[in-house]
């Protein structure tokens, strides 16, 4: 998203107008990753440094976003955030409802700080999942246009009943 706001704020790209719907995992609930390694188990120490991470990477965003604006860059520029409680498994973006990128979250483990103590955790490394695009064709029945059909739906369907709003 960031090469995609800076086009925008050097002039590459001038839409009129940005709305960006995130949907993240609730790391305030346990699921199955982030866990401990050893064990498996959930860990609170575990889903608070991931709540950091997530809030981190939600702040950069929206105040990019509304940056744009506020240079009088756009017209007008909203992101809207909401939870749910399911494992952070991929990556999808749904550019203008017409457009698809899509990644699986590998699973790795690895030794990070918790609480200040090392710990063996297994985790879903986002920043290494590989992004396939999704764009369709004139041909109505095409893969890709069904695929980004479908994602469109589910990401609605996700929004609409068990995602909540985001509480940063």
């Amino acid at each position: 998203m960031a090469e995609t706001l800076d086009k925008v704020r050097i002039g590459r790209l001038t839409p009129e107008s940005i709305r960006v719907r995130v949907l993240i995992s609730d790391m305030t609930s346990p699921m199955a990753i982030p866990c401990r390694a050893e064990d498996q188990a959930d860990d609170p120490g575990i889903r608070a440094r991931a709540r950091r991470i997530t809030d981190r990477s939600i702040h950069a965003l929206t105040d990019a976003v509304q940056e744009l604006a506020d240079l009088g860059l756009v017209k007008t520029a909203t992101t809207e955030v909401r939870v749910h409680r399911a494992a952070p498994l991929f990556k999808l973006f749904i550019i203008n409802e017409q457009e698809a990128f899509f990644g699986f979250y590998p699973v790795v483990e690895h030794t990070v700080s918790v609480d200040g103590k090392p710990m063996a955790i297994y985790d879903a490394m986002g920043k290494d999942a590989i992004l396939f695009p999704f764009t369709p064709s004139d041909e109505d029945a095409s893969n890709d246009a069904l695929y980004v059909e479908q994602a469109r739906a589910w990401f609605d369907s996700m929004w609409g009943t068990i995602a909540r709003e985001y509480a940063s």
